[in-house]
C-alpha cells in the first residue's frame, strides 16, 4: 500500500477546528449573550477556536500508531476474538506518522499566529465600538463613558457619585427645602440648616435647630446673601423666625411669633426685606436687623394662604369667606398696587409659583371649582389658565396644591414648565405651557419617573429620573440635549419628592423625606 498523504489530514484538522470555532461562537455569543460578534471580534473568536482544534489534532497525531509501508492493516475480517499478537503486524511509529504530526503542528502554529495578529488589529481599531453599542459615545449626543467613577468628572462625561450625606432622623421625617448657592448647597433638614461644599460634601457651616424643635419653614430663595428659616416644637405653632447669612451661617436675628405663628410656607425674602404671613398679619422686616418696616392686618373674614416676594413686589393670596383674591404689594413699603378676585367659591389651597410674571396655583374644595395655574399681567389682568388636570395628565404643583406630586415648577422665557402624571400614577412627563395663551408648547416623555426639576445656568431645563440620571432639555422645544447617567453599579437611594440643584461641574440631589434611610444628599459630578 502507498504511504498516506498528509495534506488531507491537515485540511481535516483545520476544517474541524473551524467548525468547532464557528459552533462555539454562534451558540455562546448568539444564543446565550444575545449579542452576535461582528467584524474583527468574530474573526478573532473563530481563529482562536480553530487554533485550539488544530492543536488538539496535532497533539493526537504525535501519539497515534501508524502502519509501516507495505504492511497490511488489520481490518474487521482479521480481528478474531482471542487471537494473540500476530508476528505479521507492527505498532512501530513510522516516518508517515511523524510527517503527519509535523504538518498538524505547523498548521496549529500558523493559525495561532493569525489569531494573535487579528487580535492586535481588533484592539487597535475597536476603541469606540463598545461605546456606540451601549449608548456611551457622543455620536448621538450622549455622554462619554468613563472607565472609573471619579469625583472630578465633568458634565461632558458620565457622572460619578462624588459624595453622600447619610440619612437623617427617623422614618418619614421631612425637611423644608433648600438653597443653591453656586459652590455651596444649603439643606433645611429636620435638625437644622446645613451648608455642604458642592465639591466634597463637607459641612461648611450649620445652624442646628434648638433641642426638641424642628425646622418648619424656609424661604424659597435668598437675596442679598440672606435667607429665612423657621422652627417650632412638636404639635405647636411654627413660631420662631430666623434670618441667616448664607456666606458663613451667621444668625442675623431671630423673632418669636405670636398667636398661631407662621402660616405654612408663607415666608420670603425680597431684596433686603423679609416678608412673612403670621397670625393673620403680613409683616415686613429688614433682613439685616429684623426691624419691622410695615405690616398689613388681614381684613375681617380674610386669612393669608400664600405669599412670595422679590425686591419690588410681594404677591399675597387671601381667602375671604368662600372667595379668594390675589394682591400685589410694594415689598419696600407695603402699599397695595392692585388686587384681583380669583375664580374661587369654596375653601382653597394656593401657592405662588412666580412673582414676576405673576403665576399662582389654586385648588378649590369644590370639585367643579378652579383647579389651575393662573397667570396675570403687571396690572393684575388675567392672562392664562392652565388646568391642573387635562389631556397631558395630572400636573404637579408646589406646596399642597392639587392631586399631583409636589414639585416647584419653573417659569422662564414665557413658559410654565412642570411634571405630569400621564401614563402612570407617578409623574412621567415634562410639559411646558405658554404664559401668553395657555397653550401647550411641548412635552417630553420619560420611560421612568420624573422626580425633580432644575434650571441650568446655560438656560436648559434639567430633570432628575428615578434611576438617578439627569436629563437636560432644550427649553424651547423640550428635546433631549444630554442624558447624564451615573457611572456606578450601585445607585444611591432617591426618596419621594427630592430636590435637584445645579452646581459647578455637576448636580446635587437632596432627599427631603426619609422613607427608607436614603442619603440626605448626594452629588453627581
Amino acid at each position: 500500500m502507498t504511504p498516506e498523504r498528509t495534506g488531507p489530514t491537515t485540511a481535516v484538522a483545520t476544517l474541524s477546528g473551524a467548525a468547532f470555532g464557528a459552533a462555539a461562537v454562534l451558540l455562546g455569543a448568539g444564543v446565550v449573550a444575545a449579542d452576535w460578534p461582528e467584524g474583527w471580534a468574530a474573526v478573532v473568536c473563530a481563529l482562536v477556536l480553530t487554533a485550539i482544534g488544530v492543536t488538539v489534532r496535532a497533539a493526537g497525531s504525535r501519539t497515534e500508531p501508524a502502519e509501516s509501508p507495505g504492511t497490511r492493516a488489520a481490518g474487521p475480517r482479521d480481528a478474531v476474538p482471542g487471537d494473540g499478537p500476530s508476528i505479521d503486524k507492527t505498532t512501530t511509529t513510522t516516518p508517515v506518522a511523524a510527517s503527519r504530526s509535523r504538518s498538524s503542528l505547523v498548521a496549529a502554529v500558523v493559525v495561532w499566529a493569525l489569531a494573535v495578529l487579528a487580535g492586535g488589529i481588533w484592539a487597535a481599531t475597536s476603541g469606540g465600538d463598545e461605546d456606540e453599542r451601549t449608548g456611551g459615545g457622543t455620536a448621538k449626543g450622549g455622554p462619554t463613558a468613563s472607565a472609573k467613577p471619579t469625583a472630578s468628572a465633568s458634565l461632558d462625561g458620565r457622572p460619578a457619585v462624588a459624595w453622600t450625606v447619610p440619612a437623617v432622623g427617623q422614618k418619614y421625617d421631612t425637611g423644608v427645602g433648600s438653597w443653591g448657592l453656586g459652590s455651596t448647597v444649603v439643606q433645611g433638614r429636620i435638625d437644622g440648616l446645613f451648608a455642604y461644599d458642592a465639591a466634597d460634601g463637607s459641612v461648611r457651616w450649620s445652624v442646628p435647630a434648638p433641642t426638641r424643635e424642628a425646622l418648619c419653614g424656609i424661604s424659597p430663595d435668598i437675596e442679598e446673601g440672606i435667607g429665612l428659616v423657621a422652627h417650632g416644637r412638636h404639635d405647636k405653632p411654627c413660631a420662631t423666625l430666623v434670618a441667616v447669612r448664607t456666606s458663613d451661617g451667621k444668625v442675623m436675628w431671630q423673632r418669636k411669633l405670636a398667636g398661631e405663628g407662621l402660616v405654612k410656607g408663607a415666608l420670603a425674602v425680597g431684596g433686603t426685606t423679609a416678608v412673612t404671613a403670621e397670625d393673620g398679619t403680613v409683616r415686613a422686616r429688614s433682613t439685616e436687623s429684623g426691624e419691622q418696616r410695615w405690616q398689613r392686618k388681614a381684613p375681617k373674614g380674610c386669612e393669608p394662604l400664600a405669599l412670595d416676594a422679590d425686591a419690588t413686589r410681594t404677591l399675597l393670596v387671601e381667602q375671604c369667606g368662600k372667595g379668594a383674591r390675589l394682591l400685589a404689594l410694594d415689598t419696600r413699603t407695603g402699599a397695595q398696587r392692585w388686587t384681583r378676585d380669583l375664580p374661587v367659591e369654596s375653601a382653597a389651597t394656593a401657592s405662588v409659583v412666580s412673582v414676576s410674571p405673576a403665576v399662582v396655583a389654586v385648588d378649590e374644595a369644590d370639585a367643579r371649582g378652579t383647579h389651575a395655574f393662573l397667570g396675570f399681567d403687571d396690572k393684575g389682568a388675567p392672562t392664562v389658565s392652565v388646568p391642573l388636570s387635562g389631556p397631558e395628565g395630572v400636573l404637579s404643583a408646589s406646596g399642597e396644591v392639587g392631586d399631583g406630586r409636589t414639585v416647584r415648577p419653573l417659569v422662564r422665557d414665557g413658559l410654565l414648565i412642570t411634571f405630569a402624571e400621564h401614563e402612570s400614577m407617578v409623574p412621567d412627563r415634562v410639559v411646558a405651557y405658554s404664559l401668553k395663551d395657555g397653550r401647550k408648547a411641548w412635552t417630553h416623555d420619560d420611560e421612568g419617573q420624573t422626580m425633580a426639576l432644575a434650571a441650568e445656568p446655560d438656560g436648559r431645563v434639567a430633570y432628575l429620573g428615578s434611576d438617578a440620571s439627569v436629563t437636560l432639555l432644550d427649553p424651547a422645544t423640550g428635546k433631549t440635549a444630554t442624558v447624564l447617567k451615573p457611572d456606578t453599579a450601585k445607585l444611591p437611594g432617591i426618596s419621594i419628592e427630592p430636590e435637584l440643584l445645579t452646581v459647578p461641574g455637576g448636580h446635587v440631589v437632596l432627599n427631603r423625606i426619609n422613607m427608607q434611610a436614603e442619603p440626605a444628599a448626594f452629588a453627581l459630578r
